[in-house]
């Protein structure tokens, strides 16, 4: 077996790795120092990846932690992220409530990005953070990572995080892929975003990414497909943590935007459910309410937040309202701006700030394709304060006015599988 040094003198000189290499690295991840790690990661940036070389790491991440037992009845998904992007609470329950199990792993938000945890945590009492054991009693969670599951892939991320080094797509895939391996799945659908607001800007490179993914997921045995997807315009009609609660909850009782709703039925489909009838019967709510339950909210709150979800969420206390500057048809929106608005307000993280305000949201009045006055209101932000005149003007900036009528047009651009 090579040391680390010759390991890194292999990859540094592009050379091909084995799976006895990355076994070293991810059972002695703890003990190796970080500036050798460090350049491990680099080396695999400027050197790239072999396919072979992105499935074997995978492997070994996945084998050096704790995994779930696998199941026929396990499905899950995972997205890329983006603005607005709320599908996992909405896919969940609604996949359990037509047969499925889903142990779903989620993580937080990063930067205009919004998390899952971050969202479901807007919610009094609800535990994102369920042990090994109480996850395998769970027939539907989601939950953040454990420590046991996929150890290498937290620490090999957080230098990613330092090291220029987070574009890599073999890294990716790797961290993706080994947790997602780890929940025991039967079949796995990646939503891969494409667009200003998403982590890949370029169809072709969102496709790469996609590829590399489904091949190493279907190595690992599970039936992958994925789905890449527009993130140039934000997903749905509201935005921020506990905003996109109320959104889900209204997508739960059928009332969903259609744009949301379009990926979620999609998502199951690839899976093998479909879940209109479990939307359309209270089935799928049902299963979101008792999900909540299972993770510590009391049946009288989460009766309430279904009911009237504002009486439960924390909102912030001062609305301001953006106009539009002309006449026309809502052409685009960018949901890069809506996103860093909304994380520079204290809805996401920025720099060395870890803390977030749940109340602090948007909510679009128009969206894409609607018709707009000059003066008419097309966006409201729930705030604590007065917005800057920087942010406003890069909200008002966000939005492309057509003269001429614009048509809607779905947003899943391709979709890959074996």
């Amino acid at each position: 077996m090579r040391t680390m040094p010759e390991i890194l003198a292999v990859k540094r000189d592009g050379g091909e790795l084995y799976s006895d290499d990355f076994r070293f690295i991810c059972s002695n991840i703890e003990k190796i120092p970080r500036e050798q790690l460090g350049a491990f990661l680099m080396a695999c940036q400027i050197n790239g990846m072999s396919t072979e070389e992105t499935s074997l790491l995978t492997k070994e991440m996945l084998n050096a932690g704790e995994k779930m037992p696998v199941n026929q009845s396990r499905v899950d998904k995972h997205s890329t992220g983006g603005v607005g992007d709320k599908m996992s609470i909405i896919l969940a329950p609604a996949l359990r409530a037509s047969g499925a199990i889903v142990p779903m792993l989620a993580g937080r938000g990063l930067a205009h990005t919004g998390g899952t945890i971050d969202k479901l945590e807007s919610i009094p009492g609800f535990n994102t953070g369920l042990s090994l054991d109480e996850m395998l009693q769970n027939p539907c969670f989601i939950s953040r990572q454990t420590e046991d599951i996929a150890p290498a892939d937290r620490i090999l991320y957080s230098i990613r995080d330092i090291t220029a080094t987070v574009p890599q797509i073999g890294l990716i895939t790797a961290s993706i892929i080994s947790k997602k391996a780890a929940e025991g799945l039967e079949k796995l659908v990646l939503d891969v975003k494409c667009g200003k607001a998403a982590f890949m800007k370029n169809q072709d490179d969102a496709v790469a990414l996609a590829k590399s993914m489904v091949r190493t997921g279907t190595d690992l045995g599970m039936e992958v497909t994925a789905q890449v997807t527009e993130m140039d315009n934000p997903i749905g009609m509201m935005f921020g943590n506990s905003h996109e609660i109320v959104e889900c909850i209204d997508c739960l009782k059928g009332n969903g935007p259609e744009d949301t709703m379009e990926l979620v039925y999609s998502q199951a489909d690839a899976l093998g459910y479909d879940i209109r009838n479990s939307i359309r019967d209270g089935s799928a709510l049902e299963e979101f309410k008792k999900m909540c339950v299972r993770q510590g909210v009391d049946s009288e709150v989460i009766e309430s937040l279904v009911k009237n979800p504002w009486n439960v969420l924390p909102r912030a206390n001062k609305t301001i309202e953006i106009t539009a500057k002309s006449s026309g048809y809502i052409a685009t929106i960018d949901a890069l701006a809506i996103g860093e608005a909304l994380c520079n307000l204290g809805a996401g993280r920025t720099g060395d700030k870890f803390e977030i305000d749940h109340g602090i949201g948007a909510e679009l009045i128009k969206t894409i394709g609607d018709p707009i006055e000059s003066g008419e209101a097309w966006v409201r932000f729930d705030v604590n304060s007065e917005l800057d005149e920087s942010i406003i003007n890069s909200i008002e900036e966000s939005i492309e006015i057509s003269e001429n009528e614009v048509k809607k047009i779905g947003r899943i651009l391709q979709i890959i599988s074996i």
